[in-house]
C-alpha cells in the first residue's frame, strides 16, 4: 500500500482505460504493440503512472498556425 495521500505506482489496465476514456483493450493493444509500458503481475498487467506519464508526453499535439 502506498503511504497515505499518495497514489499507487502501478494502476491496472482498466484504471488507465477510465482515466483516457478508451476500452481496455485499446490499453492493451497500446502495451502489446510495445507502446505503452506494462509489467505482468501474476497474470494481470499493470501498468507504471511513470510510464503513463512518458506515453501521454509523446502522444502531445503541437499547436498549428491558422492561415488566416
Amino acid at each position: 500500500m502506498p503511504p497515505a495521500g499518495e497514489e499507487p505506482s502501478l494502476v491496472s489496465v482498466r484504471e488507465v482505460a477510465d482515466q483516457l476514456g478508451v476500452h481496455p483493450e485499446t490499453i492493451r493493444r497500446l502495451i502489446h504493440d510495445g507502446r505503452l509500458d506494462a509489467v505482468r503481475v501474476g497474470r494481470v498487467l499493470r501498468v507504471h503512472r511513470e510510464a503513463l506519464d512518458r506515453f501521454l508526453a509523446r502522444q502531445r499535439v503541437k499547436p498549428s498556425r491558422s492561415r488566416a
